[in-house]
């Protein structure tokens, strides 16, 4: 489950990267520094997430994603909002939460940390990024598979 949330967390970030300068902003790794559980519907992390923005300061916000598999959905994921620093390389700590969907177990959840079923699993993603002189967009992307972004994140 921290493998998901901190997959999910890179995409988040990743979702901005639209146009010019954007396509090149990279997340170099992220580290999970601490967990806590919320009970047995979901869990709270602090995640150390290096990024290398080449583009203006961007201020995320609005950071949510749904996971899914076989079309239910599992739980949903959200990212405190930052931001991000124009021109640097650097390291964020971010908060963000996990919160199991009603009838999914904390056993069901772990269970899809399985490569059997790590494949089968989809993302929905929602960013929103604004830029310092004011402009912002929201980006949303569906079903996003998990596995892909897997291979994309090492």
């Amino acid at each position: 489950m921290r493998r998901i949330l901190a997959l999910v967390s890179i995409v988040m970030v990743l979702c901005l990267t639209g146009c010019g300068k954007f396509k090149e902003i990279k997340v170099n790794s992220v580290k999970v520094e601490k967990v806590t559980p919320q009970g047995l519907k979901g869990l709270d992390v602090k995640l150390g997430v290096n990024i290398e923005n080449p583009a203006p300061q961007i201020k995320l916000s609005d950071m949510e994603a749904i996971v899914k598999y076989s079309g239910k959905v599992l739980g949903k994921v959200t990212v405190d909002p930052f931001t991000m620093k124009g021109r640097t390389t650097e390291t964020y700590h971010l908060k963000a939460k996990m919160s199991l969907d009603k009838g999914v177990s904390l056993y069901d959840a772990l269970m899809f940390l399985d490569k059997n079923y790590m494949d089968k699993l989809l993302v929905d993603i929602t960013v929103k990024g604004q830029l310092k002189v004011g402009i912002s967009k929201t980006i949303t992307k569906k079903d996003v598979p998990l596995k892909k972004l897997l291979e994309n994140a090492k």
